[in-house]
């Protein structure tokens, strides 16, 4: 099964605690979530447009590749990755998204590479340079090596649903199902990357 395979792209090219913020510099962390996970993918992507809420603040709306927009946007919408990642800065599970298209396309061309392959058995960091239309971003890959125990543990209990996400909800909530199954592996039992 290929990292990458049930992603899909355009056409077109709840808590904040709980979402990466990239920061300037060096953000660090390691993908924990893939498209095939059971019971609710780890990973996801999808449309992203802005608009206002009844007390008119700025609010995202998200839909599914292929499907109609919900409303009209004043913006013309983009595409989004989102996913769980382990975030080493803070130390727990977050979900990442990513609207950038040179990370969105960094992310597929690594799960592609034959040298790296599936981004969940490697630290990925992002380094974030300037402020407003002068940012830019670079993704490097980091050496491969396993999940630590404390990463391992974290998503044993994890409850996050990222397909809350297309319906306006909370990927947090008590709702959300329980961790995803692990991928079988050689005879030392499940592989956690």
């Amino acid at each position: 099964m290929s990292f990458a395979k049930n992603i899909k792209r355009s056409p077109s090219g709840g808590s904040s605690d709980n979402y990466v913020r990239l920061v300037q510099g060096e953000n660090k962390f390691r993908i924990i979530g893939s498209t095939e996970d059971k019971p609710t993918p780890g990973f996801i992507s999808g449309m992203v447009g802005w608009g206002n809420n009844e007390e008119g603040k700025r609010k995202p709306t998200r839909y599914e590749i292929g499907t109609p927009a919900p409303m009209s946007f004043d913006e013309k919408p983009k595409e989004f990755f989102a996913m769980i990642v382990w975030s080493y800065a803070e130390s727990k599970l977050m979900i990442l998204e990513i609207a950038q298209a040179g990370l969105k396309d960094k992310i597929i061309e690594l799960s592609e590479d034959a040298d790296w392959g599936d981004p969940r058995k490697y630290d990925v960091s992002i380094v974030r340079n300037g402020e407003g239309l002068d940012t830019s971003y670079v993704m490097t890959p980091k050496p491969m090596k396993p999940r630590s125990q404390e990463i391992n543990d974290a998503v044993t209990s994890m409850k996050i649903n990222l397909l809350a996400l297309f319906e306006g909800g909370d990927p947090f909530s008590d709702e959300a199902p329980s961790a995803p199954e692990a991928p079988e592996a050689n005879n030392e039992g499940p592989d956690p990357f």
